[in-house]
C-alpha cells in the first residue's frame, strides 16, 4: 500500500523543529512467467518463474529555513535466472589453467578475471541462487537551494543523473535487466560500479536545464538486486575496487514550441584495485545517454565505454542500448535492444525484446513480450580456444502490482 501522512503545524520552540513532515510507504511486486528454450548447458534460461518484489520507506521533515532533511530505506527481493543473480555470473567454459584462456596469476596458480563493469568471468562454477534479498538503500540526505547531500547506502552520481533508452515492461528487460529470463543477456551501459554500496553524494540545483553531481564510495562491495560489484567465488579473481570516484553532468529541457522534451547526459567514474593480483589496476568508464520524447513516442540511447581495471593488454567493455516506446493512455508498445564486447572475458552479445503492455488501473499493468539474447562465448577445446554460440529466446508474460 502507499500512505502519505503530512503533518503541518507550527513549531513549537525546539521540541517540533519541523513546519512539516511527510511518511511514503511504497510497495511493489512483479510476476514474469517466462516460456524461455535455451541451446546450451553452459548458459541456462531461467526455469520459468521470475518475481520481484521491493518496499520503500522515506520520511521527509522540512524546516522553516527552507531545509529538508530526508531518510530513505528500500528492501527488495528478487527470483531472477538461478545462474545469474544480480547479473554476475559465469559465460563459457574456458578455464585460466590453460594459457589461452583469460587469466590472473595467483601465486602458483592462476584465476579467470572477473569484469568490474558486469561481474561476469569466462570460467568457473555456475551460481544457483533461487532467491535473493538486498538492501537497495538507507540513507539520509539533507536538501536546500543549494542542491543535495547524500550519505548512506545509495545508488552513485552517474547512475542517478544518467539518460537511458525507455523500457517497454517494468522489471524484464533486454538490456540493464532487471529480471532476465533468458539468463544470456550481457548488455550493461549503465556506468554503476559500486551498485548500492555505502558513499557520500551531492546533486546541484538544476540551472536552465543543467545539473551537476558526485559521489565518492569507500568500497565497490555491497550487492544490488541488478548488480553485484564484489562477484567472485573459487578460481575467480576480481579487481576489489576501491576509492570510488562518480560524476555527472545532465541536462533536461522541454521546447514548448514544438513539444519536444530533450534529456542528456555524460557519466564518469573510476577507482582504484585493490586486489593485488598482477593485471588489475586502476579503473576508468566513461558514459553517455540521450532521451528525447515527443507526444506520445519516447526514444533513447545509452553507451558505456570502461576498462575493467585491466592494465594488461586490452581488456575493454563496451556497450550500447536502445529503446522506442508509444504510450498510449492505456497501452505501451515498443522494441528495445542492446550490444556489448567484454575483451577481458572475451565475451560478446547482442538482446532484445519487443512487446506490449497494459495499464488495468493505476495500480495493475500486465505486460507480454518475445525477448532473445545471444552470446558468443570462449570455449576451450582440445589445444586450441575456439567460441560456442548460445541463445535463449521466448515469451514472457508480467504481472506489476503497485499500491
Amino acid at each position: 500500500m502507499r500512505a502519505h501522512l503530512t503533518l503541518a503545524a507550527l513549531a513549537l520552540g525546539t521540541a517540533s523543529p519541523a513546519i512539516a513532515q511527510e511518511w511514503t510507504v511504497d510497495a511493489t511486486l512483479s510476476l514474469a512467467g517466462a516460456a524461455v528454450e535455451d541451446e546450451s548447458p553452459l548458459a541456462p534460461a531461467s526455469d520459468g518463474f521470475l518475481a520481484s518484489g521491493a518496499l520503500v520507506v522515506t520520511r521527509s521533515d522540512t524546516f522553516e529555513n527552507g531545509l529538508t532533511l530526508a531518510w530513505r530505506g528500500e528492501v527488495r527481493i528478487d527470483r531472477d535466472a538461478a545462474t545469474r543473480p544480480a547479473f554476475a555470473g559465469v559465460l563459457g567454459d574456458c578455464p585460466a589453467a590453460n594459457a589461452l584462456c583469460p587469466r590472473v596469476p595467483d601465486g602458483a596458480g592462476f584465476l579467470s578475471p572477473v569484469g568490474p563493469a558486469t561481474g561476469l568471468a569466462a570460467d568457473g562454477a555456475l551460481a544457483d541462487e533461487d532467491w535473493i534479498a538486498t538492501i537497495e538503500s538507507a540513507s539520509v540526505s539533507l536538501s536546500g537551494p543549494w542542491g543535495e547531500g547524500i550519505l548512506g547506502y545509495d545508488i552513485g552520481a552517474a547512475a542517478r543523473l544518467d539518460a537511458r533508452a525507455p523500457t517497454v515492461l517494468q522489471r524484464v528487460s533486454a538490456f540493464s535487466p532487471e529480471l532476465d529470463p533468458t539468463g544470456l543477456s550481457v548488455t550493461r551501459a549503465r556506468n554503476d560500479v559500486t551498485g548500492s554500496s555505502a558513499k557520500v553524494a551531492y546533486r546541484s540545483p538544476r540551472w536552465i536545464g543543467f545539473q551537476l553531481g558526485a559521489s565518492w564510495a569507500p568500497a565497490a562491495d555491497q550487492r544490488s538486486a541488478d548488480f553485484d560489484p564484489d562477484f567472485g567465488g573459487a578460481g575467480l579473481g576480481k579487481a576489489e575496487l576501491e576509492n570510488v570516484w562518480e560524476a555527472a553532468a545532465s541536462f533536461a529541457r522541454r521546447f514548448p514550441e514544438s513539444g519536444l522534451r530533450v534529456r542528456t547526459a555524460i557519466t564518469y567514474s573510476a577507482a582504484e584495485s585493490g586486489s593485488g593480483l598482477v593485471g588489475f589496476g586502476d579503473y576508468e568508464a566513461w558514459g553517455a545517454g540521450l532521451e528525447l520524447e515527443h507526444s506520445e513516442w519516447t526514444g533513447g540511447v545509452r553507451w558505456l565505454s570502461s576498462n575493467n581495471a585491466w592494465d594488461s593488454g586490452n581488456g575493454d567493455y563496451e556497450a550500447w542500448e536502445v529503446g522506442l516506446v508509444r504510450q498510449g493512455s492505456e497501452w505501451r508498445l515498443g522494441i528495445e535492444g542492446g550490444w556489448a564486447e567484454d575483451q577481458l572475458t572475451g565475451i560478446e552479445g547482442v538482446s532484445w525484446l519487443v512487446g506490449a503492455s497494459r495499464k488495468i488501473n493505476e495500480h495493475v499493468d500486465l505486460g507480454l513480450a518475445w525477448t532473445s539474447s545471444e552470446a558468443d562465448m570462449l570455449l576451450l577445446a582440445g589445444p586450441s580456444l575456439g567460441h560456442t554460440n548460445a541463445r535463449n529466446d521466448g515469451l514472457v508474460l508480467e504481472l506489476t502490482v503497485r499500491n
